[in-house]
């Protein structure tokens, strides 16, 4: 494999036709003017690919005990199998860490350590099924404006931006760890004013911020 060639590159090479979108609800496409606006269709269109979108609104990816002394309802890790491993796609898109990052209620149980720990875990699993490493993506939280910080649902308030930014650095410590594409979401939406690319709700992405982060997975490259 051509270590330069970004994933979109990757996956034209390989002939890849289908890609499982795994996260929360922003890969669902919440807050998309319309289905055809939000990142996933996007990605789909620019590769020609087929979608399977694997996500689910207001899920984390860590398997942690939140607040409640029980891990959070299809998390990503818990689903791992049931979702990308038991009815493959040829490639993956992982966007996972803005709810994981957003969630203060619970910082002894469920905190940076345990998404570390389970992103880990879950990209062990997906390689050991057989996936190649250059079929997998994962993408930087997307970025949360500053007055996104106070709203949210239960436990869901709190977060400053330097907690924020270190989910950020573990996602891109995990594409190195394991030689997969990485997507800086994050980055590429922070370069933005703080604001501009958010939803009348504040908490998802409106069409510009879907844009950016399609883009982000479209020219993902394995760090070096």
């Amino acid at each position: 494999m051509n270590s330069t060639a970004t994933f979109a590159e990757t996956l034209r090479l390989h002939g890849v036709r289908t890609v499982a979108m795994f996260g929360d609800s922003i890969t669902v496409g919440m807050a998309a003017s319309t289905p055809s606006q939000a990142w996933p269709a996007l990605f789909a269109a620019a590769t020609n690919t087929r979608v399977i979108n694997r996500a689910i609104s207001g899920t984390v990816l860590q398997n942690s005990p939140d607040a409640d002394g029980t891990p959070r309802a299809d998390n990503g890790l818990s689903r791992c199998h049931r979702d990308l491993i038991a009815e493959p796609a040829d490639a993956i898109c992982i966007l996972y860490g803005y709810n994981d990052a957003r969630y203060m209620a619970a910082p002894d149980s469920f905190n940076l350590f345990g998404f570390r720990r389970d992103y880990a875990v879950l990209v062990s699993c997906l390689l050991g099924a057989g996936f190649a490493p250059e079929a997998i993506a994962v993408g930087s939280p997307p970025f949360a404006c500053a007055k996104g910080f106070a709203i949210g649902s239960a436990g869901f308030t709190g977060q400053t931006r330097d907690g924020f930014g270190a989910y950020v650095g573990v996602v891109g410590a995990i594409a190195r760890q394991f030689g997969l594409a990485y997507a800086p979401v994050y980055e590429v939406m922070a370069a933005r004013p703080d604001g501009s690319l958010a939803s009348p709700d504040v908490t998802h992405p409106n069409d510009e911020g879907h844009r950016l982060i399609a883009r982000a997975f479209l020219e993902a490259g394995i760090p070096r």
